[in-house]
């Protein structure tokens, strides 16, 4: 029996198992006082406010012993009480100031919902969680898996640092893959590109593997590992390098200085794209009719994808079929 219940003693947690032991104590000293002088403790409350104050080494004076063993119960929980009251205290400090840095070293694990992940640690996820907490006004949680620093990066109520292998399903669980809504995997520059590519594909394959539905975007630097970036199951995947080298192009043969790296993020920084279905009052109308219906919702079309080949500023003429989708943008949650 005394060894079960050392046992589950022993099993609590030191916070509460503390806390319980100076509750015990000084309930016990307060009502033994109130029995040995119940003169100057007519209570048993009169007894454990003086146990309390007295352990805490606060001694307001409002009760004194009278008695000789009254006071050498006295001196017995200055010794005891006091002593435990304060090892309380140094722990619960302690264990506060160990918290803030398994916070800070990434060894918490998250456990909101709705939550953005974001894989890797560089300069563009500095920016994406920037705009992220711009957009949404710090209403979004975001979870930052890396495990290269030692420390969380980024001074902000809003985002979660988890520290581990993003290719190991325990860092996912400490992300709470399961509720979360959106991961975006970002590649390692600082390795050569097809190892990055490898490493990222691995990554992804690993959280597919824990959820079948979220939804998986990822970066990738050579174009020819893009498709088995997908068939890993990757829902969208971004070739940076291919993305920039088309904007290079641009400007390079374009017949002036245009600025279009600017203009491109000026859109995708206050514009964000939508894909509908073509609706049925929709079929047969052209291009420059749906144009200015969009326009009078707040919205810009630009296109249209039709047999999965996707057409830019179509002639106005163009008339919409029931199996195409057009594409719109409008402003950044609107």
């Amino acid at each position: 029996m005394v060894y079960r219940f050392l046992r589950l003693y022993f099993q609590i947690p030191i916070f509460l198992r503390l806390l319980l032991t100076v509750l015990t104590i000084m309930v016990i000293f307060g009502y033994i006082m109130h029995l040995i002088e119940p003169n100057e403790f007519r209570t048993a409350f009169e007894g454990i406010w003086f146990a309390f104050i007295t352990g805490a080494t606060v001694g307001y004076g409002d009760f004194v012993p009278q008695s000789t063993i009254g006071k050498i119960m006295t001196i017995l929980l200055i010794l005891a009480g006091g002593g435990l009251l304060t090892f309380y205290m140094v722990t619960l400090s302690s264990g506060a100031i160990k918290r803030e840095d398994d916070y800070k070293s990434g060894q918490v694990a998250f456990h909101g919902e709705e939550h953005f992940i974001i894989v890797g640690w560089n300069e563009r996820t500095r920016k994406l969680i920037h705009l992220i907490d711009s957009q949404y006004k710090n209403q979004v949680d975001i979870v930052l898996i890396d495990e290269t620093l030692q420390s969380d990066p980024v001074n902000d109520s809003n985002v979660h640092f988890v520290h581990g292998d993003p290719s190991v399903d325990k860092t996912w669980e400490k992300a709470n893959l399961q509720k979360a809504k959106k991961i975006i995997v970002t590649a390692d520059q600082s390795k050569v590109e097809k190892e990055a590519d490898i490493h990222t594909i691995l990554v992804v394959i690993t959280a597919r593997g824990l959820n079948h539905r979220i939804p998986i975007l990822v970066e990738i630097l050579t174009e020819n590992q893009k498709m088995n970036a997908e068939r890993a199951g990757a829902t969208e995947v971004i070739c940076t390098n291919e993305s920039t080298s088309t904007l290079f192009y641009h400007e390079l043969t374009g017949h002036e200085y245009v600025k279009a790296f600017d203009y491109v993020m000026s859109l995708l920084s206050q514009q964000q794209f939508i894909v509908h279905k073509v609706e049925e009052d929709w079929v047969d109308k052209t291009v420059l009719q749906l144009t200015h219906q969009a326009k009078e919702n707040g919205k810009l079309l630009i296109g249209y994808i039709r047999n999965d080949e996707v057409i830019i500023n179509p002639p106005s003429e163009d008339k919409f079929k029931a199996d195409d989708r057009i594409i719109v943008t409008k402003e950044l949650l609107q």
